[in-house]
């Protein structure tokens, strides 16, 4: 399982959860193995609801009887870690290592390598945290080993980071030599950014310790800005305390202030009583070192209430320390001397050296102020000798010139070995040559400054102008050093300010694609939903029925108040209402003049475009309503196929602002199936119509013959003329009933959609025009009207065709062609050149004409590659389907033989287009 996981793939995480809820998909497995990995995410993220996660987790493995054992295992050993880091977060090192010890039993049990580590990470952090070096140490190097065996690079890298960070601070020196061999510049550029966070930490703290602020405070930036990218808080707090320490030793009090407080805040936020005490402790140093007295005092007092639970902690000892240094900045020594007091005595308890004779001095400045001058002296040298034993060299020189402050305040006897013309000088002559001494050192100017006035005060003016000269040229060296160091600020900041950004665009970016996701997934919803509306609606021939069909699914996918459907009349200059619906209301039929000024629905009508009104104008107009309602919201969406206009659909809502641009997308795409459909059924009542017509007539006829018996010739002339009429009729009958023929029967009706929208894909991709691509795809279903003229007992037959029969068959792309080519409609006349051309082939080796190339007119190239492969795809009476991979191979192989070589590469570049046309006609089954 991912150590720390980045933000935007545990919102990734976070959506996967929500769609399993959607799907009622909890408490299956996945659901099991989401929450656990989604709650280990959570950890430090947000401990409230990883905890949740985990109980629900918990209790699905106890429902889960067929998980394996060895898997139950793992995964309740991940809980138990879990909880037991939330116990370490929150000061509970008791649990923690209760926890720990018993998620490394199962870890070790189910053989999880990385589990183990983790599990023994969490230990060594207990027991350093309680002062145990060398178990510590030793649990750390085992975790080391346990992720290497593991092959967790990242963990294992994090792990070594961490374990140089204690080291550290007893030999800062060694580390850095560590630090550089274990992490070359090949080996940083894998690391990712959890352990990256880590990395950067010690890097920091090494370079701190040996002298580099400037690096330390760019290299906690770092730690910070990776830390918060990865989850991992508890880091990210302490990486901005410790940037504000770096910062304030620059000099730059006003960015230390602003890391202290974004530090604070963090901490403020968790609640975890380390992070909080040390962040409260580290901003109210700064606001002491800044002169706000009064806001450190609250502040130091505020991270002892934090750090109450966990009295031995370094925060503890520290707020003690800094609230003893601003009593006595503020004058009350005897405030100081309590605060000192009790960093003594918890110093004592973690076996601190070094805090232990920081309170010591601090304890002898105060009881040098209080004037109780013998205990001073005691603390002093207790003090000056526990720093020597420890190489405390900065240290010894602060207590030093705490003796040079007694020694000038009382009357006391000459120290033993002086060597100087008093007790002042001879203390600040040792702080001097201790200061001098410490590398990368900048002796204090107050410390020469003082010597200067030493000396004048013992009569030596030569001693005193020296240095009083040195004291000066450090104030110059200093003003210098600050301004490297506000340099150094600058490029830390800026690197901040960078990083930030990126931080907060990487977020942006997340909850962008997230957005899109979504979005992307309702889109593809609703096209779905879309699509089988559409086939609903084409498979209807009667227009009462599209009708009812428009009217019941709009009512689901929008807020419909009234809804209308207004068709051209056949002269193309009244729009008569064809449907209305308001609820309950009664609609009164209406006629609406295509060139009404004021009609929206004239206005959509003329103009081609969807008209969107969400607000009804202050003075409407009656010419504005379709219908008795008074609706606010209308969409006004044409009918057209191609140039051609059917007619409006309207649909209106008594709500403002019910329509936008979701809704006119759905009337779009809805009102394409329509108007398909209403052609349809347009073609299917005139065939019905002339059917009846011809019917009349011959009756007519008949009945005209016997009665007319003896009028041959006049008769003759009537019949003659009315015969051909019939025919006409007849002609368009026989073009009307194909084409309603092909929406009536559900397999050679889908086979007409599928080829007519593969033949407008393969136009697409050679640059077609849009009226061409169009023209096409009306025209590409007519392309075997010419079977009509076949016999069924081969045109049906379910077998394979003797060479006799095929010859016959053959002649139907001849018929096809005669049937449309005098027609005056240029989509006929397109049909017809189709018909005619379809069965050709690029090598010449086709029929009906023998033509070969470019010779062949393309929209004939186009319908053989859509044609031939939808066949070879669909069952038919005398053959199964094909495979996909063998049609396509079928149009490779004759691609230049039977298929111009074009138009097959623009089939099969858009595959993925082919596969959905293919799926959203499929035959009914």
């Amino acid at each position: 399982m991912e150590w720390f996981a980045l933000n935007h793939q545990v919102l990734a995480m976070e959506t996967e959860l929500n769609d399993l809820s959607v799907m009622n998909g909890l408490n299956s497995l996945q659901g099991l193995e989401l929450r656990i990995a989604l709650a280990w995410q959570l950890r430090q993220r947000d401990c409230h609801r990883a905890l949740i996660l985990a109980a629900e987790a918990e209790a699905l493995l106890s429902d889960m009887p067929q998980l394996a054992e060895i898997d139950r295992d793992a995964h309740r050993a991940r809980l138990q870690l879990l909880s037991a880091e939330i116990s370490w977060l929150y000061g509970q090192l008791d649990a923690t290592e209760q926890l720990a010890q018993s998620a490394l039993t199962l870890f070790d049990k189910a053989g999880d390598r990385i589990g183990c580590g983790d599990a023994r990470w969490a230990l060594a952090t207990v027991y350093l945290e309680r002062g145990d070096v060398l178990l510590g140490n030793a649990f750390m190097n085992a975790a080391i080993e346990d992720f290497r065996s593991g092959g967790d690079a990242d963990r294992q890298a994090a792990a070594q980071a961490r374990g140089l960070a204690h080291t550290a601070f007893r030999d800062a020196p060694a580390t850095e030599l560590q630090l550089h061999d274990l992490f070359d510049e090949q080996r940083c550029a894998t690391l990712g950014p959890a352990a990256t966070a880590c990395l950067a930490s010690t890097q920091a703290i090494v370079a701190g310790l040996t002298g580099k602020p400037g690096a330390g405070s760019q290299y906690f930036v770092r730690a910070f800005n990776a830390a918060t990218e990865t989850g991992q808080v508890r880091l990210s707090i302490y990486a901005a305390g410790n940037a504000a320490d770096a910062l304030a030793s620059l000099g730059d009090m006003d960015a230390a202030l602003e890391w202290g407080e974004r530090g604070l805040s963090g901490a403020r936020q968790a609640a975890w009583p380390a992070p909080l005490g040390m962040a409260l402790v580290q901003t109210g140093n700064i606001q002491r070192l800044l002169g706000r007295y009064a806001d450190a005092h609250a502040t130091l007092h505020e991270a002892m209430l934090a750090l109450q639970d966990i009295p031995a902690s370094q925060g503890h000892m520290l707020a003690q320390l800094y609230l003893g240094e601003l009593a006595l900045e503020t004058g009350n020594p005897d405030a100081a001397l309590l605060h000192f007091s009790k960093a003594e005595e918890k110093a004592e308890l973690a076996g601190s050296a070094a805090y232990l004779y920081r309170a010591w001095s601090g304890q002898a400045m105060a009881l040098c102020r209080i004037g109780q001058v013998d205990k001073a002296l005691r603390k002093g040298q207790d003090a000056l000798e526990l720093a020597r034993s420890q190489g405390g060299t900065d240290d010894q020189v602060k207590i030093l010139r705490v003796f040079a402050e007694l020694y000038q305040t009382y009357p006391l006897p000459a120290p033993e070995g002086m060597s100087e013309a008093n007790p002042v000088l001879h203390y600040l002559k040792l702080a001097l040559a201790l200061a001098a001494g410490i590398e990368a050192y900048a002796v204090p100017i107050d410390l020469l400054s003082d010597l200067a006035n030493a000396y004048a005060a013992s009569g030596d003016e030569q001693q005193a102008q020296a240095y009083g000269q040195a004291a000066a040229q450090a104030r110059a060296n200093e003003r210098l050093a600050q301004a490297h160091h506000r340099a150094e600020s600058l490029l830390v900041r800026q690197d901040s300010e960078r990083a930030r950004a990126e931080a907060q665009s990487q977020r942006q970016l997340a909850e962008a694609q997230a957005q899109r996701a979504e979005a992307l997934e309702e889109a593809s919803a609703t096209l779905e939903v879309l699509s089988q509306i559409g086939m609903e609606l084409t498979g209807n021939l009667k227009s009462e029925a599209i009708f009812a069909t428009f009217q019941r699914h709009l009512a689901q996918l929008m807020d419909v108040s009234a809804f209308f459907v207004f068709l051209l009349d056949a002269e193309g200059e009244v729009l008569n209402a064809a449907f209305s619906s308001a609820g309950t209301a009664e609609v009164p039929s209406q006629q609406i003049p295509l060139k009404h000024p004021r009609s929206h629905t004239a206005r959509c009508a003329r103009s081609r475009q969807q008209l969107i009104e969400n607000e009804r104008p202050a003075q409407e107009h009656p010419a504005h309503l379709n219908g008795p309602l008074a609706t606010i919201s209308m969409l006004f969406t044409p009918l057209a196929i191609g140039e051609r206009l059917l007619g409006v659909m309207s649909v209106q809502s008594l709500l403002s602002n019910a329509y936008g641009e979701r809704e006119a997308a759905i009337c779009r795409t809805l009102c394409a199936y329509g108007a398909i459909a209403l052609d349809n059924a347009a073609a299917y009542a005139l065939a019905e119509r002339a059917q009846r017509q011809t019917k009349q007539a011959m009756v007519a006829l008949e009945e005209a013959r016997n009665k007319l018996a003896d009028r041959a010739e006049w008769l003759a002339g009537e019949v003659a003329k009315a015969t051909q009429d019939v025919l006409a009729r007849e002609r368009e009958t026989v073009v009307r009933l194909s084409k309603a023929a092909e929406y009536r029967d559900p397999e050679t009706g889908a086979h007409i959609l599928r080829m007519a929208h593969y033949s407008e894909l393969i136009a697409q991709g050679l640059g077609l025009s849009d009226a061409d691509r169009q023209l096409l795809l009306e025209a590409a279903p007519m392309h075997d009207i010419g079977k009509v003229g076949i016999t069924d007992s081969i045109l049906l037959k379910p077998g394979r065709l003797t060479p006799e029969e095929f010859e016959v068959m053959k002649q139907h792309a001849q018929i096809g062609h005669e049937i449309l080519k005098d027609s005056s409609s240029l989509v006929l006349q397109t049909g017809a050149a189709i018909a005619l051309g379809h069965h050709e082939k690029f090598d010449g080796s086709g029929y009906p004409q023998g033509l070969a190339g470019e010779a062949i007119p393309i929209f004939s190239r186009i319908v053989a590659v859509a044609d031939v492969f939808d066949a070879l795809t669909s069952e038919r009476p005398y053959k199964k389907a094909w495979s996909l991979e063998q049609a396509a191979d079928h149009l490779k192989a004759h691609r230049g033989s039977h298929f111009d070589p074009v138009c097959v590469d623009s089939f099969f570049e858009r595959w993925e287009q082919v596969l959905e046309i293919r799926q959203r006609f499929k035959d009914d089954e």
